[in-house]
């Protein structure tokens, strides 16, 4: 499964290039979900998207990435600074970030920090002993839903909803990226931002600009252009 990665930088050059060098050497491990010049407007983003790993710039107006990390830091995200000054960088090792990258951005620290950030996501995840179910907390307490019964996942901010089987809701006070890292990844797909699939509950696909996929339950699900690849294997059978 790629990383989701979001950049927040003053400088349009410096997202750019950045961009440029995730896109072409490492298209097939990451996926940029946004990019931004407003550090504001990203700090929401990261709030509402939740990226596996941000790039975020030590020094902007209005305020800084040092500050930024603190409107954030309760997300399950890793956060690499970049910046032009080794003096930020080494404020930057101070906190809670995995790391730092100076600008101009040189090919095999990149290379480095998305190998590092991969090898701590897979060893972060956590172990369940109640195989086949994963739980999910409500009013009353702690549901442990079979992985068979969810259809899809639908994120909605910092709560995310579970369409299950036998017209069946739940809705967690947890990211969608939160479930997504227990599922199983040879079940469970992402086709969307906002949707993760069960792929046995799907029922069609249906072609158009990215494409939309029928559920068993009859609901029909945007396939985002970014999936579209994945979502052609699955229906191929080459998955």
């Amino acid at each position: 499964m790629k990383l989701t990665v979001a950049i927040i930088d003053d400088e349009i050059h410096a997202i750019e290039t950045l961009k440029y060098d995730l896109d072409t050497n490492h298209g097939d491990e990451v996926e940029i979900l946004f990019t931004t010049t407003n550090p504001i407007e990203g700090a929401k983003r990261v709030r509402s998207d939740v990226p596996d790993l941000l790039f975020l710039d030590v020094d902007m107006p209005g305020i800084s990435g040092l500050d930024l990390i603190r409107l954030v830091d309760d997300l399950p995200l890793r956060i690499v600074f970049t910046t032009g000054h080794i003096e930020y960088a080494v404020k930057a090792v101070e906190t809670v970030a995995t790391g730092y990258l100076v600008k101009p951005v040189q090919a095999d620290d990149l290379q480095r920090i998305i190998q590092k950030v991969k090898v701590e996501k897979a060893s972060a995840r956590p172990a369940y002993n109640v195989a086949g179910k994963i739980p999910v907390a409500d009013a009353d307490g702690i549901e442990l839903v079979p992985f068979d019964q969810i259809i899809y996942l639908k994120s909605d901010s910092n709560y995310c909803e579970l369409k299950l089987t036998g017209n069946r809701k739940l809705v967690a006070s947890k990211t969608m990226k939160h479930f997504e890292e227990l599922l199983p990844a040879d079940q469970f797909l992402r086709i969307h931002k906002s949707y993760v699939i069960n792929i046995q509950q799907v029922k069609k696909y249906m072609k158009g600009e990215g494409g939309e996929l029928v559920m068993q339950n009859n609901d029909v699900l945007p396939v985002s252009k970014n999936h579209r690849q994945a979502v052609h294997k699955l229906i191929s059978g080459d998955m």
